[in-house]
């Protein structure tokens, strides 16, 4: 009897969790989809006035935005999830969402918006993306090689070769790819920091009439 019980509290505090990480997971990705709608807008209204000083710099934020959605859903389903299977299946999509992001952002934050920070004179920004830059870069060398194993052999170039595939998938370590998630999650979330300082300058000298020194 004391097993019944003890089994239903349980499963009452895992049910009770599983809402309470739905719940912070949801804002989460409604501040992000805010995030895009407001970026867009503003993309949109500088290019209808042939303005393109911030380009790089709104894409970036648009484009974290988008990959820090999948991330949380990703996350959500493989800590929510559980068969094995399952959870190595987002695992998987997890491995190949990082690998790609990774790739991406090295162009998106270490050529074209720093470039473009240069560019409109605004220097003192450029130091706390370049520490951002690197901190992916460290992530990049010390898990590429497990994340694109996963990426190419389970997922994006699957292995026409069944027991290489099985046993690629056998190597798929579920808490090892939430762990890294999550990890690249708090460089979006340091980002989003960053980026927020960026947008209230542009926010404020536009508001007040000002010019970008040329």
């Amino acid at each position: 009897m004391f097993n019944f019980f003890r089994k239903n509290i349980n499963e009452r505090k895992l049910a009770k969790a599983k809402i309470e990480l739905s719940t912070v997971l949801q804002q989460n990705i409604d501040d992000s989809e805010n995030s895009i709608k407001e970026f867009s807008t503003m993309i949109a209204d500088f290019r209808k006035h042939k303005y393109h000083r911030h380009d790089a710099f709104l894409n970036l934020c648009v484009f974290s935005s988008i990959v820090e959605i999948d991330l949380t859903l990703l996350l959500e389903r493989i800590q929510l999830s559980s068969r094995i299977q399952e959870k190595k299946l987002y695992a998987r999509v997890i491995a190949v969402t990082i690998v790609d992001y990774i790739e991406n952002i090295n162009v998106l934050i270490g050529k074209d918006c720093i470039k473009e920070l240069q560019l409109n004179h605004m220097d003192h920004f450029i130091d706390e993306f370049k520490a951002l830059n690197k901190r992916f870069s460290m992530f990049r060398k010390a898990n590429d090689f497990y994340l694109r194993d996963i990426r190419n052999n389970t997922l994006a170039h699957k292995c026409k070769d069944a027991l290489t595939l099985k046993r690629a998938i056998d190597r798929v370590d579920p808490d090892e790819i939430f762990s890294q998630g999550m990890e690249v999650k708090a460089f979006g979330d340091e980002f989003v920091k960053i980026s927020t300082k960026v947008l209230y300058f542009i926010i404020d000298y536009m508001t007040q009439g000002k010019k970008l020194n040329e």
